[in-house]
């Protein structure tokens, strides 16, 4: 079942963050339908940094493949802000397209970003926001591959 066929049910969808392939296959085992790889979690346990935009989309992208090789399960990934411009969230759209996501979840901070729980964050314009989103959707191979459109303007404005 795709991700998008099962957000049509009634029931919650609970989708656990992972890190890594054991994680995610703990996760499953679990009955866990749907994952979510967590960028902070990948900055903590692959970097041992905070979330604060030093995990590159290359190996968000690597950690994603190893993953999907693993489960079956509907992956959701930490696109952060797209990583750049319209033009690098489409290649970031491509990439994690191909390594094995079902969703991408994008965020309307400036880049580099910071984890949505730090303070001084920055926010970029509705517009550029909207122009991000459109570009990832005319990126995406498939209409399954789902957009997930975040904002941290609660705690900016």
């Amino acid at each position: 079942m795709t991700l998008r066929n099962r957000l049509t049910q009634k029931n919650i969808l609970v989708a656990p963050g992972v890190y890594d392939a054991l994680t995610a296959s703990l996760a499953c085992e679990a009955g866990f339908e749907a994952l979510y790889l967590s960028g902070a979690a990948v900055a903590y346990t692959r970097l041992g940094r905070p979330d604060i935009g030093l995990t590159s989309f290359s190996e968000m992208a690597d950690t994603l493949a190893l993953i999907a090789d693993r489960v079956d399960q509907p992956i959701i990934i930490d696109a952060d802000t797209g990583f750049g411009n319209a033009l690098n969230a489409q290649r970031v759209m491509r990439l994690y397209e191909r390594a094995g996501a079902s969703a991408l979840q994008v965020e309307d901070q400036t880049y580099p970003k910071r984890c949505g729980h730090l303070r001084d964050k920055s926010l970029i314009s509705t517009a550029e926001m909207a122009g991000k989103i459109k570009a990832m959707a005319d990126a995406r191979r498939s209409e399954d591959t789902l957009i997930i459109a975040r904002t941290d303007a609660i705690a900016v404005e």
